[in-house]
C-alpha cells in the first residue's frame, strides 16, 4: 500500500524489495508508521522522499493503520482522445478529474459523473487501472483519501468547460508522450498513477504485437 503525506511516499511491503533511496524500516508495528506520518504532517518536510517499511502481517498493520484516519472514497479517470490524454489545473496544480463517490454510487458511475461536471465531457470506461491513497488534514482530522482510477475514452468534448466553482481554471488535451511539462507541475500520486497507466499500455501494445507475430509465424 502506497500512501502520500505532503508529497512524501509511505510504502507498506510485505516482501522484501530493492531499494535505493529514502529509508527502509522492517517494522510489525502500526504505530511506528503512525509515528512517521505524524512527523511529516507536523514538520511539512522529511529527510527522506519515501519510506519503506517491510511488515510480517501486512493486512493486520495496514488495517490498523486505516483505523487512525477517517476514509474517504473517491473515483476519477486518466481521459484519453485518440493519442491525447486530459489534463485539467485545479488550485495552480495540474491533476485528473476525480471527486467523491456519493452515498450508493458505484465507482465506475462515480467517475464518468466527476469528469462530466469537472470539464463537460461524456465519456466510456475502458478499464480500471489503479488505486491512490493519500493524506490531509481536514477540520483537524486525519483524511486517508482512496481514489479509484479508471482509463476513459472520450466520446464528446463539445462542451468541454472548467468548473470554475471547484477551482479547476484550465482544461488541456496533451500528447501522451509529451506529458513533462504538466508532470512536473502536479502530485506525486498523480505522476504514480499516471505512470502506471502508461506502462499498462505498453504492455497492452507489446501483447498486441506479440500476438501478430505469432499468428505470422502460424501462418507461414
Amino acid at each position: 500500500m502506497q500512501i502520500f503525506t505532503n508529497e512524501i511516499l509511505i510504502n507498506i511491503i510485505d516482501k522484501p524489495t530493492e531499494f535505493s533511496e529514502g529509508a527502509y524500516i522492517r517494522t510489525d508495528s502500526a504505530d511506528e508508521i503512525i509515528a512517521v506520518y505524524e512527523k511529516i504532517k507536523e514538520t511539512n518536510t522529511s529527510p527522506h522522499r519515501q519510506y519503506c517499511f517491510e511488515v510480517e502481517h501486512y493486512e493486520k498493520v495496514i488495517e490498523e493503520v486505516k483505523k487512525y484516519f477517517k476514509i474517504v472514497k473517491a473515483a476519477g479517470g486518466i481521459v484519453t482522445k485518440k493519442n491525447k490524454v486530459l489534463f485539467m489545473k485545479r488550485l495552480e496544480k495540474w491533476d485528473f478529474p476525480k471527486g467523491k463517490i456519493d452515498k450508493g454510487e458505484d465507482e465506475r458511475t462515480a467517475a464518468v459523473r466527476e469528469v462530466a461536471e469537472e470539464c463537460g465531457i461524456t465519456t466510456v470506461i475502458k478499464d480500471k487501472v489503479g488505486v491512490t491513497w493519500h493524506t490531509y488534514l481536514q477540520n483537524n482530522q486525519n483524511i486517508l483519501k482512496k481514489t479509484v482510477w479508471f482509463e476513459m475514452e472520450c466520446v464528446d468534448d463539445s462542451n468541454l468547460k472548467p468548473q470554475m466553482e471547484e477551482n479547476i481554471s484550465d482544461i488541456q488535451w496533451v500528447k501522451l508522450y509529451k506529458t513533462e511539462k504538466y508532470l512536473a507541475n502536479t502530485y506525486q500520486s498523480i505522476r504514480s498513477i499516471y505512470q502506471a497507466f502508461l506502462m499498462r499500455k505498453l504492455k497492452k501494445l507489446l501483447k498486441k504485437k506479440e500476438k501478430k507475430e505469432n499468428l505470422k509465424k502460424s501462418v507461414i
